[in-house]
């Protein structure tokens, strides 16, 4: 088994108190699109809702097929190899999310996203979004991953406004774990992955549905001794005091459709 990195264990640890709020309300369906590895779905499986993921990767998708495979098998759980936006006759959800996808959309794709995000929510449904943020953080896995922009807090002022949707809930995931090895991580990247710059920016869109980069996007198992929910929740409970800092690299948002 493959450990996760602290990065994603911390982005996990506020989404399963985010999901813990809205099953109260008795969401139940989703969709989660750019799925890779089928992590965050898993979470929503575990807590009883049922989906689908999209990925345009296919051996993100395999992956995702192992690790989620009792609930294909009872029907909980489809997995699509395919673009959610241009899928047609999606049943209607409560719950659309998104993780580290957008920010690799052009702006004709992004509008397209978001209309049909509207278009396949439930009225009252919640689009969840994390992404890289804060531009000044920019480094060389934005250019390996083909990311157009990180983005900043006030972007979702304006999307909400723009796909007239209700911004719930926005906060910074990892600080200041992520920021401390911003620089250390910049190099490992750059010694295991600079080959991916040649790539176009499709290619680099699906490629990072399944990156395996040692120490960065996966930990040899032994490392789960020291990287897991139980040790890294007084880093989670910190990120919670730092959640407006400008300087975090990741945010996580919640927009409600009206």
């Amino acid at each position: 088994m493959i450990g996760l990195p602290p990065g994603n264990i911390l982005q996990y640890l506020h989404l399963k108190e985010r999901l813990n709020v809205h099953l109260k309300d008795g969401a139940k369906k989703f969709i989660e699109v750019g799925s890779g590895n089928g992590n965050v779905s898993r979470l929503f499986l575990n807590k009883g809702y049922h989906g689908i993921g999209f990925d345009l990767n296919q051996s993100a998708c395999d992956n995702n097929t192992a690790l989620n495979a009792k609930f294909i098998k009872n029907k909980s759980y489809q997995i699509y190899n395919d673009d959610f936006i241009t899928k047609e006759n999606l049943e209607k959800v409560d719950i659309i999310i998104s993780c580290m996808v957008i920010e690799h959309m052009p702006n004709e794709i992004l509008n397209n996203y978001f209309e049909k995000c509207f278009e396949t929510l439930n009225t009252g449904g919640m689009l969840i979004t994390l992404v890289p943020s804060s531009m000044k953080h920019w480094g060389i896995e934005d250019d390996i991953a083909g990311h157009i922009k990180r983005y900043e807090f006030n972007d979702f002022n304006a999307i909400a406004k723009k796909y007239e949707f209700k911004l719930n809930k926005i906060n910074g995931l990892t600080y200041p774990i992520s920021n401390l090895v911003f620089s250390i991580s910049n190099k490992l990247i750059q010694k295991k992955e600079s080959d991916k710059l040649k790539l176009s920016q499709k290619e680099k869109t699906i490629y990072t549905g399944n990156r395996n980069v040692k120490y960065k996007t996966s930990f040899p198992q032994v490392f789960n001794v020291i990287l897991n929910p139980i040790t890294m929740y007084p880093f989670h409970l910190l990120q919670k005091i730092f959640e407006n800092n400008k300087n975090n690299m990741v945010i996580y948002c919640e927009l409600l459709k009206k």
